[in-house]
């Protein structure tokens, strides 16, 4: 009887002991990114629905690969889950298109879950841009880090909440943005603020939410938004313009069809102080034709910017 019950300990701690190991999916997932470098041909890497359970950072090469079809499982203890570059790769003339597609990943708000750099400067040819479609990031606490020599990146149908920033441009960045565009998709849920855009790179959002997050925008940028913008009223301005010395003032152009909504907006006693905080004259905002909610104990706008409505007249509120 002890001859089995030592049997059965000793198989039962070497079925733990392959769990363990096989929690990790990142080694097995970096060896075949790896190997399709190596060659220097386009790879396509589908995992069909399978989920995957991330230790390390997976180093992507946006020339070169295109993931489908996974649920990533990030639980690494810093750092970022992703990191889109083609640093240490180099730039290749006849690089094809590649994307993220089918991916739904969840972590944790002491990491990151996309980051896009590439952090080699007067290189204005290479670009860590990489097209993602229908992407789920959930749980960080940046959930898309938009880096240096990110540019025209097109995402479609991204979904980013439950984190801490859903989109975050560092100070600093250089030689990203221009007309990177949003597609569909929601911003939702996030405790400090949907977008923090710190560096006057130019976005543009088409047919995207910004639902309940603590804070909607910062903006240091021109930025162009077609799409929905709904939150309860809290007690701080729900998009801030802010202006860097020698660059574009944070702005931001709503078409005639988006909307804002304040949900709970009671004019005879607003929480807010306003909707959109400005920093300077040359900040602009246009509005959309339908507004719920646009005012605060010192108006729709604080500060000195220029506010227009949708079909070019001077807002009054």
């Amino acid at each position: 009887m002890t001859y089995y019950r030592n049997v059965l300990v000793m198989i039962c701690f070497i079925s733990a002991l392959h769990s363990a190991r096989a929690a990790d999916d990142s080694s097995i997932l970096q060896a075949q990114l790896d190997a399709c470098y190596a060659k220097k041909s386009t790879c396509v890497i589908d995992l069909r629905g399978e989920k995957k359970t991330l230790l390390k950072t997976l180093k992507i090469d946006p020339e070169l690969v295109t993931i489908r079809d996974a649920v990533f499982e990030c639980r690494m203890s810093n750092e970022t889950c992703l990191y889109i570059s083609e640093e240490g790769y180099g730039h290749r003339n006849d690089a094809t298109i590649n994307k993220l597609e089918h991916i739904t990943m969840r972590g944790n708000k002491a990491i990151d879950g996309i980051t896009m750099n590439y952090n080699v400067s007067r290189d204005y040819v290479t670009n860590a841009a990489f097209t993602l479609s229908s992407v789920s990031i959930q749980g960080f606490n940046h959930g898309l880090v938009i880096g240096n020599g990110v540019w025209g990146v097109d995402m479609f149908n991204v979904i980013i909440g439950g984190g801490n920033i859903g989109i975050f441009v560092p100070p600093g960045t250089k030689n990203s943005g221009e007309r990177s565009t949003f597609v569909g998709g929601a911003i939702y849920n996030n405790s400090i603020v949907g977008l923090d855009e710190e560096s006057s790179i130019e976005l543009d959002f088409q047919g995207t939410s910004f639902d309940y997050n603590s804070q909607q925008m910062i903006l240091n940028g021109p930025t162009d938004f077609t799409g929905h913008l709904e939150n309860s009223e809290n007690t701080k301005p729900e998009i801030v313009l802010n202006a860097l010395p020698g660059v574009a003032a944070g702005s931001l152009y709503m078409s005639a069809g988006s909307t804002i909504t304040v949900n709970g907006w009671n004019p005879k006693a607003p929480k807010q102080p306003c909707y959109v905080e400005t920093k300077v004259s040359w900040s602009n905002v246009k509005l959309p034709a339908t507004v719920y909610g646009f005012g605060g104990t010192v108006g729709g706008i604080c500060g000195p910017g220029k506010v227009v409505t949708w079909d070019g007249q001077a807002a009054r509120f």
